[in-house]
């Protein structure tokens, strides 16, 4: 024991120091043993409310692996014939399994927006805050011509790796492209852009 009061924490630093609060107590004139017993009493009603921040801490820990991902979705709009389509494609993992979407009687768009393998995807955990969008691959997009026999594929773009931005200009990935039909110049207009949106 020092000369202020205090106690020295050592090899026997808990016994040490329960020793002082006895003596501290003797010296006040209440019982060492009443003094210990309430200052306890004192600090399990004080974690007992700290419980329930505890609790609901660690269920929010538990369910942050689970949080659900945003997803990509390519928007694209089309001007043909003097009208306007508008398409939302979404992220593929067979790009066989796409169909390709008629516009007005002469055209035809697919796209294929394939997503990243999934040990690629998970390699970095999402942020409880902010959750990743799901990874892509490439997007790539097909325009057709209609011909009598078959449709012709007319323009084949290819994007490697894009990243999907939240609130995108509607010509954020491809800018305005225009396409014409090979034998009466036909024009097809048509400008996408690849969105994150929220699950």
């Amino acid at each position: 024991m020092r000369l202020d009061g205090t106690a020295r924490f050592g090899a026997h630093g808990v016994a040490q120091a329960q020793s002082t609060d006895r003596h501290r107590c003797a010296r006040q004139g209440a019982d060492p043993e009443t003094t210990l017993t309430q200052y306890a009493l004192k600090l399990r009603h004080r974690n007992l409310q700290l419980l329930p921040i505890f609790c609901i801490a660690a269920l929010g820990l538990a369910l942050l692996p689970i949080a659900a991902q945003a997803s990509a979705q390519l928007q694209c709009t089309f001007d043909v014939n003097s009208e306007t389509h508008q398409t939302v494609h979404k992220v593929a993992t067979d790009p066989y399994t796409v169909a390709a979407v008629p516009l007005g009687n002469r055209f035809r768009f697919k796209a294929i927006v394939l997503s990243a393998a999934q040990d690629a995807a998970q390699g970095a955990a999402p942020s409880a805050a902010q959750p990743a969008p799901t990874a892509i691959e490439s997007v790539n997009l097909y325009v057709y011509y209609n011909t009598r026999r078959q449709p012709m594929v007319m323009q084949h773009t290819q994007y490697l790796q894009p990243l999907p931005l939240r609130n995108p200009a509607p010509d954020a990935l491809t800018g305005r492209v225009a396409v014409y039909s090979p034998l009466l110049g036909k024009e097809l207009q048509y400008h996408c852009a690849l969105a994150e949106v929220a699950p």
